[in-house]
């Protein structure tokens, strides 16, 4: 009697998150760079203000650029979005 043959492995060492990984690094580098920028964008009106209250003594320009930062995050759908590739 003939022992029957153990199924070989597979031919290719496709190893699919890795793949995956690698297809979408650019995206997710890219969607990083534009984070930072909108992030920058959304800080730079508080940090002025925040300065300007420092020099003058004076409260308001701190409470307008404070007010900036309530604002929606430009970003978070797109975040969403990227997310959800994983």
């Amino acid at each position: 009697p003939q022992k029957p043959k153990p199924p070989s492995p597979p031919r290719h060492s496709l190893d699919r998150a890795s793949e995956i990984r690698q297809f979408l690094s650019p995206v997710e580098k890219q969607c990083h760079l534009k984070n930072e920028k909108a992030a920058l964008q959304q800080l730079l009106p508080a940090y002025l203000g925040y300065t300007i209250s420092l020099v003058t003594g004076n409260p308001l320009p701190l409470l307008v650029g404070a007010a900036s930062l309530m604002g929606k995050d430009p970003m978070q759908e797109e975040n969403a979005n990227v997310n959800g590739f994983r």
